[in-house]
């Protein structure tokens, strides 16, 4: 079980298999999970997993999308004022996602450097209200 100081990690492996892990909240330990997985792969990490804050991220082919829910609203963050869609695996299942509510697996580490700091990143980045 992940706590505020761990993240919660699924990984389904391209090759079909799927592992599961707790990293702790540091932006190495997660730069270090990226290097080791496929980019075809999907990653879902959550932080502080059923409470308020929590911080949900998928990641898939080198873009994630980052969702904060607080105060029991949901928040994407917006990485790009790019147009279109991608299509991503989230969760070993393929979805489509509009490009602006995506970022870099290297933003993603980055904000999971900044954890616990949810009001300071509501406050610096810009967030799409679900």
């Amino acid at each position: 079980m992940a706590s505020k100081n761990s993240i919660g990690c699924e990984i389904w492996s391209v090759d079909g298999d799927f592992f599961e892990q707790v990293l702790p909240v540091d932006r190495g330990a997660v730069d270090e999970l990226l290097a080791s997985t496929s980019p075809d792969d999907s990653v879902n990490m959550v932080w502080n997993d059923g409470e308020d804050p929590c911080l949900m991220i998928a990641l898939s082919e080198g873009r994630g999308v980052v969702t904060l829910i607080i105060d029991a609203a949901f928040h994407t963050l917006v990485g790009s004022a790019e147009v279109g869609d991608v299509e991503m695996m989230v969760g070993g299942q393929s979805i489509v996602q509009p490009k602006r509510l995506t970022v870099s697996a290297d933003e993603v580490a980055r904000l999971i450097g900044e954890l616990p700091d949810v009001e300071g990143m509501l406050r610096r980045y810009s967030w799409h209200r679900e």
